[in-house]
């Protein structure tokens, strides 16, 4: 005779392998974002006369932006303080940026 048992998963059972998981996902997010920014807080403070092309994405805090510098050149850089640093598609002022983050942004106001 042979005796089958069948045990169902309980939802409490479960819910501190869920927990544990999502806790790991954010350890390693808030791993990478202070590495990025690490990274970039190593390279020299480069200022430039910029004009703002496009804002094309724009993801929590981080933003992005296509600005085209005096000499023609184009660069695609962020910002982690995107609620605190307003800056708008056709301003022109000074950036000061360190990789590919942006440090400063001091809008020039044209007459």
């Amino acid at each position: 005779m042979y005796v089958v048992q069948t045990h169902s998963i309980d939802f409490f059972e479960i819910l501190p392998i869920i927990f544990g998981v999502l806790i790991g996902l954010a350890v390693i997010a808030c791993g990478v974002y202070f590495y990025v920014k690490g990274q970039d807080n190593k390279k020299p403070l480069i200022t430039k006369k910029v004009k703002v092309l496009e804002k094309p994405v724009s993801q929590g805090n981080i933003a992005w932006y296509v600005v085209e510098c005096e000499d023609g050149e184009r660069l695609k850089l962020r910002s982690f303080q995107d609620g605190k640093m307003i800056i708008s598609v056709g301003d022109v002022g000074i950036l000061s940026y360190r990789g590919q983050t942006i440090q400063d942004f001091k809008r020039q106001i044209s007459r």
